[in-house]
């Protein structure tokens, strides 16, 4: 077999490679990364010095190589290699790619996942005593929730993708921009397709995934640097991200957010109604049969039902818009009120929220 130069297999003899198949005893300060991935890679040195990120998802486990590309970690690997063979002259410009302190230290000091052990039980029992990555998203805002204490759009909303800020990337390249939609903050900053963009935030970026994770840390509202190279020419823009921005991100094909259904709906699952009604633009696609999730069967709701308003907002657009409203404004233990549309009939049923 004749391998081409910079192949994947040339460039994997340049890594000493690892493969991490759960999260049991995983140190949190060190590998924080999109927790709902199915793939996730960390560029890193013997330091502990983080180069970059891959891995990059904006749907279910159908399309979870949507996002990335071989070409697109070729390029990535290249690109931490390079950072590498800099390394330390350029240890100030990573700082940035550790994230702040995590409340635990590894994903078993949470209350929700005190259960599980450090080690993998293999006689048997391996699925159960394995932790899951999306488990730490699920184990923090339980954590929160329980504290009676709210749950940020940060942690609702976690590394959204470049289109929350209005551009897409190349999944081909490190951070090639590969569109801008107008009016948006990436438009407003001046940048255009086929920029590279070298770094954001003072961060050099080697993927989609690195971009997102400067997203992830960034503020409610924020103005991010952004080092881009055009035809050639370096230059210096701002992206100014507006109040708010985070939430325009739907977060419903996310493993996560199937607990975040028991708490905000008693279990049930909401799909964009196909037939379009503005009224009622929200359509029941599944119910909950078992445990904390058949609180909403239990009240009454069916599948088909539409649903036309909770907790107060009338005719939630999106199924993000409508948890989040509901964890906005309704403590644990507090009744859920909503009104269904059955054929042409309103239902109201109530669930508890937990």
């Amino acid at each position: 077999m004749v391998r081409r130069e910079n192949s994947i297999a040339d460039l994997m003899d340049k890594f000493v490679c690892v493969r991490v198949i759960q999260m049991n005893a995983v140190d949190l300060a060190q590998y924080q990364f999109d927790y709902d991935m199915s793939f996730a890679v960390f560029f890193q040195n013997a330091d502990g010095a983080i180069y970059g990120r891959f891995g990059t998802r904006s749907t279910g486990p159908q399309e979870a190589d949507k996002e990335i590309t071989m070409d697109g970690l070729r390029a990535a690997m290249e690109g931490a290699l390079a950072l590498h063979k800099a390394y330390p002259g350029n240890a100030a410009q990573l700082a940035g790619k550790r994230g702040p302190e995590p409340r635990f230290a590894v994903p078993e000091r949470y209350p929700k996942l005190g259960q599980f052990k450090p080690e993998l039980d293999y006689s048997g029992k391996l699925a159960q005593s394995c932790i899951h990555c999306h488990q730490v998203r699920d184990a923090e805002r339980d954590y929160l929730r329980r504290a009676k204490q709210p749950i940020s759009d940060r942690d609702l909303f976690p590394d959204p993708l470049p289109d929350a800020a209005g551009l897409t990337l190349d999944k081909d390249t490190r951070a090639t921009v590969e569109a801008v939609a107008a009016g948006t903050p990436a438009a407003v900053a001046g940048l255009k397709p086929g920029d590279e963009i070298l770094a954001a935030a003072g961060q050099p970026l080697l993927s989609t995934a690195d971009f997102q994770w400067v997203l992830h840390n960034a503020g409610d509202s924020a103005q991010i640097p952004l080092r881009v190279r055009r035809a050639g020419k370096a230059a210096d823009l701002d992206l100014k991200l507006p109040s708010g921005w985070r939430t325009k991100v739907d977060f419903g094909w996310r493993t996560s957010t199937w607990d975040l259904r028991r708490i905000a709906f008693g279990g049930m699952k909401l799909d964009p109604d196909p037939e379009g009604n503005a009224k009622a633009p929200l359509l029941v696609k599944h119910v909950g049969k078992y445990g904390e999730h058949a609180r909403a069967m239990k009240a009454g709701v069916k599948v088909g039902d539409r649903l036309l308003r909770i907790a107060g907002l009338e005719s939630p657009p999106t199924e993000s818009a409508a948890i989040t409203h509901v964890l906005r404004n309704v403590k644990a233990g507090e009744p859920i009120k909503m009104t269904l549309l059955r054929g042409s009939r309103e239902i109201d049923v109530t669930v508890e929220a937990q």
